[in-house]
This record gives structure tokens, C-alpha cells and sequence, in this order.
């Protein structure tokens, strides 16, 4: 979903990373607060700091003291590139390869969506799909690496921009969720599923310190999903998220 979410987390000492295995004694000492940079998405990362992954995280590392910084998706993602925030949230690991990731999984996106004018179906062969066709997506959103056979995209600044290019036959498709699918174009626009969504998951530095965050992050999840917690926390959500079956394999790819 890229409602989907994209976050980073900055600690400031050895000690501050040793002490996140014991949130009693990080809570009282002088820790920098970990920043959280993500995309605005709709229950999820609320520009008012709450929703599903903003709630996670606050259990996951409690005792600290989180900043969050909501934005679109492509300024979260430069946020995390320049150092600006430690963790990005809700992001494929193929946006950041140069980040460090959980094992754990953070939420499995939703399907991707074509939204179209209801004379112009798409077809229904995903090779012959985007022939020919002028296609756009909002900024940020890598859905050029998800399908290679787009030959013409175009960024969007907004999906209201996106949904006024289609009606006016500027574009023949927006790429999108159905999350997003605003109720002044039901009926003027239709759209379909072509795509089952991606993992996501966080980005943390590449550092020690972001590795020691990402090895935490491992630690508390499979005790939030055995208390209950997780479920509480992801509410209707949680059956899509993959989060119920989702199981760690070791080396010898024995759970």
C-alpha cells in the first residue's frame, strides 16, 4: 500500500542502542528521540501521529520518545536519505537497498489498482496491458520496477490531478489503491485490481545502532502477535497484513 507508509530511527550513543533491549532503563536516561519519517496514509501514519504503524511503533520501542514526521512519500524517502530521519516506514526494500531491514514484516500492501475511464477498459492480459498507453502514478511510488512493460508514465503531484487527467484523456490510466479512491469520481472513473500487493516493511540506517533497532524490532514482534497485541493494534487490517501466519525461517528453513 504505499498507502501505503514509508520511517527512520536515530539513536545517539552505544549505550542508547544497548539500552533498547530495556525500555525501563532507556526511559530514564538522556536518549535523542528516535525519528520516524513516513507518508501520510489514511489510518495508518495520521498527520495527528496516530494510526496503525504510529501505534506499533510507540509499543515496539516503548520508553522512548518518538518524533514522527509525516509528509508525501517522496520527501519522507529523502528525509532517511539525507540523515534527516532513521526509520522509514512502509517502503519495498527495493526503494532503499541500501537500508537494513527487520526480518519481520511491518503490513503487506494492498493490491495496486488501474483506474480508467469506464469507454476505455484496460485489458485483461497484463503483457498487453500498457501498450501504447500513457500511464501515471504519484511521485515516489516505484511501480515503474513492478511493471517493466510500462512505456509511457507520468508523475503525479496528487491523485485528485491524477483522476482529472484521465477524465480529460490526458492519461489512459492511474496506477493507485482503492483506499484512494475518491467518492467525487465513483462512476466517472472505474478501476480493478491487476496486481496482488507487496511486502513492506521498515528501512533502518545502516549502521550499528540501526541494525541493533532492526534486531529489537525482530524481538518484540512474535510477543505482540502471542499477547493478542498485534491483532488489537491492526483491527480489520490484520488478516490482510500477513502478520497472523507470517513465520521466520532459520537456516535450515525449520521455523
Amino acid at each position: 500500500m504505499r498507502y501505503f507508509v514509508f520511517f527512520s530511527v536515530f539513536i545517539s550513543s552505544l549505550y542508547g542502542a544497548a539500552c533498547l533491549f530495556s525500555s525501563t532503563a532507556c526511559a530514564n536516561t538522556n536518549e535523542r528521540p528516535i525519528v520516524v519519517s513516513a507518508a501520510y496514509w489514511k489510518e495508518f501514519t495520521n498527520r495527528d501521529n496516530t494510526g496503525v504503524y504510529f501505534e506499533l511503533l510507540d509499543e515496539v520501542f516503548d520508553g522512548y520518545t518518538i518524533h514522527y514526521q509525516t509528509s508525501t512519500y517522496p520527501r519522507a524517502l529523502n528525509q532517511f536519505k539525507q540523515h534527516k530521519a532513521d526509520v522509514m516506514v512502509g517502503v519495498y526494500q527495493h526503494d532503499l537497498p541500501d537500508a537494513v531491514y527487520a526480518t519481520w514484516i511491518l503490513d503487506t500492501d494492498l493490491p495496486i489498482h488501474i483506474f480508467y475511464r469506464p469507454d476505455s477498459p484496460p485489458s485483461d492480459n497484463l503483457n498487453e496491458i500498457f501498450i501504447g498507453k500513457q500511464v501515471a502514478w504519484r511521485k515516489g511510488y516505484g511501480f515503474d520496477s513492478l511493471f517493466p512493460n510500462i512505456e509511457s508514465a507520468y508523475p503525479l503531484d496528487t491523485i485528485e490531478a491524477g483522476f482529472e487527467l484521465v477524465l480529460n484523456r490526458r492519461l489512459d490510466y492511474m496506477l493507485d489503491y482503492d483506499i484512494n479512491y475518491l467518492e467525487a469520481y465513483h462512476g466517472r472513473i472505474h478501476h480493478k485490481a491487476i496486481r496482488e500487493g507487496d511486502k513492506l516493511y521498515l528501512a533502518f540506517k545502516n549502521t550499528p545502532r540501526g541494525k541493533a533497532l532492526a534486531a529489537h524490532f525482530d524481538a518484540t514482534m512474535p510477543l505482540l502477535r502471542d499477547s493478542g497485541k498485534l491483532e488489537e493494534i491492526y483491527g480489520s487490517h490484520y488478516d490482510r497484513s500477513g502478520l497472523a501466519e507470517f513465520a521466520v525461517l532459520t537456516p535450515s528453513g525449520i521455523d
